[in-house]
């Protein structure tokens, strides 16, 4: 913003837009210039600050030991709204502005600069002249070093309002220019800034970066969550909304994707409590409260997935009262929390950021310690969440309405999606001994995996929310309840799921641990049904060390995928994932609505999807290119004895981070495209291997591989490859190749019991069948889908099954 508009809420001056460069690097290297000084090791972009610059004596620019206290805490972004004229009307000049800028350089932190956008009745030539003027003062103070440059801020505000189509016009003839100007320098341009995430600015930001040339570097938003004037609850209203940032977030990803292809990265550029009535929230009556809360909000960004590449909290000094820092240094509570968890202080965990070193199962190889008596943690001072969450919460704020038909994730979870247990330094030291089965009555532990112990918890129909206790004799009614109400100890925990139809969504922010997962499984595989009337995700889980184990899942409500994982080191095993996104039409598919029935997003890693059935995925069998069966986008993940088909896309697909995995002894048949393709997506794909896996009659190659994928380290071994409509291997979907490092490549009907293509058939192998003992050891895994140990024969058989001797 740049000063108050008659009329406009107090969010037209109270908001800017700000972004960052995520990471220490580019801090340090702006720093190591700016006079020597130095930044804390501790630079993280969730730290980022927004200058207020409303009056010419803001302390951040006039007072050298308030830029020192913001430079000993670390801070490594500060946003900066070049505005037009200060809050009284007198206007701003080369002085002022080359001041603010200058503050900023001089604490060592990258800078986020609000340049002029449409609006305020200004016209494209006026925002192109002004634009590059700034531009010659941004080079004047920052020479080629990293800058971003949002272009306007809020241009959806009430009051203001520029048209998608206008605001597209105004980036397309102003921001080449720029990028004309200076084109060694290292400047990022961001935009819109919204003032808020809601239906009209999901389609607003898909109508921009279907028609923005060029596309933006960043996107940009606001969030505050209170909205409320005041009353007993509104200390559970400003919680509670903290849940929809992630609904944000997907519903951002989501239209992205749909309009061009792929995801943005983003900036939360502003976020704070914000009240209409300050008194009710901004007093140091609530100062406890307002740290609480502060802590809380970090946390949550923290668990946010995609992760932001910058989140800058507004403000630095006091406007209005939001101010982390007022008066003469005075640090305020909001301040008090922001300060501990940028020194460490603070219970506030940090996401892993190390990308995996090679192919690695999540599952541990050794025993977790022995479980305690139901709902009881025996060890204290274990990672249990400081309290319960909040219940989701009707967003009725005018700041940060949820996208109508949306579902919010659940309410505050004071233990992040990245718990500081979660044993994320690295895999564990064994490989897994072998592939868990569907859970049974007989066994409730896999081959490899730990038995369920820990915590027990229990949900049923005909539990109760309310009085229900979560114990065996009164369990809880519903497994959103459980995952917002359940403690992870030192032993892990177990939500046990009765037999019945669950018309609910799942969203779970909870983590457990290396020596104990927090498991959520089905009492009788396939007996308790997941199926949402309405929901984009039917069951997602935004933490670490997370099992989903024997459920039925389905997505007719217009789900965009059954089990989604934004975390590391989760297994989903034993389930049987079916008609999700079946809503598309023909013409849905002429472009990219994303989405598929098992998968993960490219920011998760080390991942397993085993022992899954898929089917009916997609409009089938019209083919979406973009649609599909398990569609990992992480690092290091493993797939390993899934039965896929009838997807309108690949059975199996990665993109995006996607590298180091293994695809092994999986069954991929009668889908619209390829059975198994792989893409580098954001990185060049290196290091599958893709091994022992039947791969029939898809519509397509039986395995495709795109040309950044086609690393030298990829293996191919022991693939049987029988009646692909295009062939055996395809590169770029347009030519049958053979790929480095393939051996014992088969094509030959693999004679399966009973064969049919709509997925009722049985797939076991014949005595005489060419996939026995045929296999390759190099990534097999040590049992089949039915839980039999392999070799059962003199070698490893080829597909899910081994055959019974």
């Amino acid at each position: 913003m740049y000063g108050p508009s008659p009329g406009a809420s107090r969010r037209l001056g109270a908001r800017l837009t700000l972004v960052l460069a995520l990471l220490v690097a580019v801090a340090s290297a702006v720093m190591s210039s700016a006079r020597g000084t130095t930044t804390p090791p501790t630079a993280d972009p969730l730290f980022g600050v927004n200058m207020s610059f409303y009056d010419p004596g803001d302390a951040f620019v006039t007072r050298p030991e308030t830029r020192e206290l913001f430079r000993s805490w670390g801070v490594p972004i500060v946003r900066v709204p070049l505005r037009d004229s200060f809050k009284d009307g007198t206007p701003l000049g080369d002085d002022q502005w080359l001041s603010a800028m200058r503050a900023v350089r001089d604490i060592g932190a990258t800078p986020m600069l609000i340049i002029r956008g449409p609006g305020h009745g200004r016209t494209v030539d006026d925002l192109k002249r002004t634009d590059l003027h700034l531009l010659d003062l941004i080079h004047q103070v920052f020479g080629d070093g990293t800058a971003y440059l949002e272009f306007g801020s809020e241009p959806d505000l009430p009051g203001i309002d520029v048209p998608a189509a206008d605001y597209t016009v105004a980036w397309n003839t102003v921001v080449p220019a720029l990028k004309s100007r200076y084109p060694k320098a290292k400047y990022r341009y961001v935009g819109p800034a919204s003032w808020r995430v809601d239906h009209d600015y999901v389609k607003y930001l898909g109508a921009f970066v279907a028609g923005a040339t060029p596309e933006p570097d960043f996107l940009s938003w606001h969030e505050y969550v209170c909205g409320t004037t005041g009353g007993s609850a509104w200390k559970q209203t400003c919680e509670s909304h903290l849940a929809n940032w992630q609904t944000h977030v997907t519903d951002v990803e989501m239209t992205v994707q749909g309009e061009i292809g792929r995801q943005l990265p983003y900036f939360i550029s502003e976020w704070n409590a914000d009240s209409d009535d300050k008194g009710s929230v901004y007093t140091e009556a609530n100062a406890g409260y307002l740290a609480s809360w502060t802590t809380k909000a970090i946390e949550r960004l923290r668990a946010l997935r995609p992760a932001p590449s910058g989140a800058m909290i507004y403000t630095a000094t006091d406007h209005e009262g939001f101010g982390l820092v007022t008066g003469a240094d005075q640090v305020t509570a909001q301040g008090r929390a922001f300060q501990a968890a940028m020194t460490g202080s603070a219970p506030v965990t940090r996401p892993k950021t190390d990308p995996p070193s090679k192919p690695a199962s999540p599952i541990p190889a050794t025993e977790p310690a022995s479980g305690t008596t139901p709902g009881t943690d025996s060890s204290p001072g274990t990672d249990s969440p400081s309290g319960t969450n909040s219940s989701p919460g009707t967003d009725s704020s005018s700041g940060t309405d949820s996208p109508s038909g949306t579902n919010s994730s659940p309410g505050t979870d004071s233990s992040s999606g990245h718990d500081s247990s979660s044993g994320d330094d690295s895999p564990p030291a064994s490989p897994p001994t072998g592939t868990p089965p569907p859970a049974s009555e007989s066994s409730s532990a896999a081959p490899g995996v730990p038995e369920a112990t820990g915590n027990q918890y229990y949900v049923a129909p005909g539990g109760d929310d309310a009085k229900g206790d979560g114990t065996s004799a009164h369990p809880w009614a519903t497994i959103q309840h459980a995952a917002e109400t359940i403690t992870v100890g030192s032993a892990g925990a177990t939500v046990h799921v009765a037999d019945g139809t669950y018309a609910e969504s799942v969203s779970t922010t909870k983590s457990g641990h290396a020596g104990g997962y927090l498991t959520f499984e089905a009492e009788h595989p396939g007996k308790a049904v997941i199926a949402p009337k309405t929901a984009k995700f039917p069951f997602e889980s935004k933490g670490d060390y997370v099992r989903i184990t024997g459920f039925d899942i389905s997505g007719a409500g217009g789900a965009w995928s059954g089990i989604l994982l934004w975390g590391h080191h989760n297994v989903v095993q034993g389930n049987h994932v079916h008609d999700v996104l079946t809503h598309l039409g023909s013409k849905d598919c002429d472009g990219s609505p994303g989405g598929q029935a098992i998968g993960d997003d490219a920011s998760a890693s080390d991942n397993a999807f085993l022992g899954n059935r898929v089917d009916h995925i997609g409009p089938y069998p019209t083919a979406c290119e973009y649609v599909h069966g398990i569609y990992p986008s992480g690092g290091a993940d493993v797939i390993q004895n899934n039965i896929v088909s009838q997807t309108s896309g690949s059975g199996i697909r990665f993109n995006h981070n996607a590298k180091g995995a293994t695809i092994a002894n999986n069954l991929s048949f009668a889908n619209a495209n390829h059975g198994i393709y792989i893409t580098g997506g954001d990185s060049t794909a290196d290091h599958f291997v893709i091994t022992n896996n039947i791969v029939r009659d898809n519509a397509m190659y039986g395995i495709n591989v795109r040309s950044d994928a086609n690393g030298p380290h990829n293996e191919y071994r022991n693939n049987l490859l029988f009646d692909n409509r295009k062939g055996r291997y395809g590169l770029d979907n347009s030519e049958e190749f053979t790929p480095p490092n393939t051996s014992g490549t088969l094509d030959a009907d693999p004679r399966l019991v009973r064969y049919t293509a709509d997925g009722t058939g049985d797939y076991h192998l014949t005595a005489g069948s060419p996939c026995v003992d045929a296999g390759s050891t190099t990534g097999a895994p040590s049992d089949d889908f039915d839980g039999v140990e392999r070799p059962a024969g003199r070698g490893v058989d080829i597909g899910p099954y081994e055959l019974a001797r």
